[in-house]
């Protein structure tokens, strides 16, 4: 697609400071049509009475059966009656035609439930073919952001060419809003789009460009999301007028000794606070607890996660508290042996802490300030 004069005015602009006196939603909400509006509007009324669970996948992924074509379920829908209220998939997987086909109808399904939707992207780079910063793509970040004109820099046209071809067209054909959050994790190094491989100005440049090239195109049914991983501060964060919703991803919180109870707290207060002040929205993004090598932390060791390291600890914050969602990671074993990593205990599960596993999330599921699909008010209108 060729960038008419203004787009490639909007993408100059980008690599530039945002210093705005006005206020950003005002600025932000001419880009979003009025059911996506809705959606913004609907979501900041939960802060600080309700929280979504959410989770990758939670239909076109499960435990037992990885790619399941059946959307009415999920793992859990079948130890909870209810599906999670926010559904996030990734575009990464549309490059297997099998797969989009099932997840498309997986996500229209969820919105004609009434459930949230949203994406991220795990973008494989142009030499490597991988999201993580492996040789040949370490590069790439400060590459795309280095010439705004796209004739003469092929590492931007690549990238552009990428948002017309996978992005654009699935946001066109769902059509109804969707939380967009790419370029997540940046303050961590395993992406190529990591602290190591790019300045904080590059980094808020690619992100810039991104949210002005979409909104170039039309695309009115996005909410931007930007998702550091386990801290509180704020420097890659890339100005109000490009962010709606302000998230924090946080694995083994309080377990890892790296990522103690009161660090996920403070960051998580850190988000809500300015989320306040600036009429955004605060989120946990991603959350889970890892297997450490061999050993299932999750359930074996700790199997009441959800309530005990996850939920009382934020809603005992009055900060953390604010948060709109919490999402997990997607259940798969992939090489169907038993050796995959789960986030959520499913129907089935026999390891040690199992079943204990399984009585704890439903404690989630029924606390009162827990929404899951079941639960959730019109979120359109």
């Amino acid at each position: 697609m060729v960038l008419n004069i203004l787009g490639i005015l909007t993408i100059l602009m980008s690599f530039l400071p945002v210093n705005r006196e006005h206020p950003a939603h005002a600025e932000s909400s001419q880009f979003r049509d009025k059911e996506t509006e809705s959606l913004y509007t609907n979501l900041k009324k939960l802060s600080g009475n309700h929280i979504m669970f959410g989770m990758s996948n939670p239909t076109t992924l499960t435990y037992m059966k990885v790619v399941n074509p059946d959307i009415n379920r999920s793992d859990c829908k079948d130890i909870t009656g209810s599906h999670p209220a926010f559904f996030e998939s990734d575009l990464m997987w549309y490059a297997n035609p099998q797969y989009k086909n099932i997840d498309l109808s997986a996500m229209k399904g969820a919105y004609d439930r009434g459930s949230v939707c949203g994406y991220c992207w795990h973008l494989r780079g142009i030499e490597s073919n991988s999201f993580y910063a492996k040789e040949g793509d370490r590069k790439l970040l400060h590459n795309i952001v280095s010439n705004p004109d796209r004739k003469c820099n092929p590492s931007l046209d690549w990238y552009l060419t990428k948002i017309d071809e996978v992005a654009i067209p699935i946001f066109r054909e769902l059509g109804f809003p969707l939380v967009f959050r790419p370029f997540h994790e940046m303050n961590g190094s395993w992406f190529w789009w990591g602290k190591r491989w790019c300045t904080t100005d590059e980094y808020k440049a690619i992100y810039r460009l991104t949210v002005d090239y979409l909104r170039n195109a039309g695309i009115k049914n996005l909410l931007f999301a930007w998702s550091p991983d386990a801290i509180s501060g704020m420097e890659f964060y890339p100005g109000d007028d490009y962010v709606d919703i302000l998230g924090m991803d946080i694995y083994e919180p309080g377990i890892d000794p790296q990522k103690s109870t009161a660090k996920m707290l403070k960051g998580l207060g850190v988000l809500t606070d300015y989320s306040e002040a600036h009429h955004k929205i605060a989120a946990m993004t991603e959350c889970g607890c890892r297997k450490d090598k061999n050993v299932w932390r999750y359930p074996d060791l700790y199997p009441n996660f959800w309530t005990q390291y996850v939920l009382e600890p934020i809603l005992n914050d009055p900060k953390a508290k604010r948060i709109v969602w919490i999402s997990s990671w997607n259940n798969a074993d992939w090489k169907k042996d038993g050796s995959g990593q789960f986030y959520i205990p499913y129907k089935g599960l026999e390891t040690q802490g199992g079943k204990e596993a399984i009585v704890d999330f439903q404690k989630f599921f029924n606390h009162p300030v827990t929404l899951f699909e079941n639960d959730l008010p019109d979120m359109y209108h």
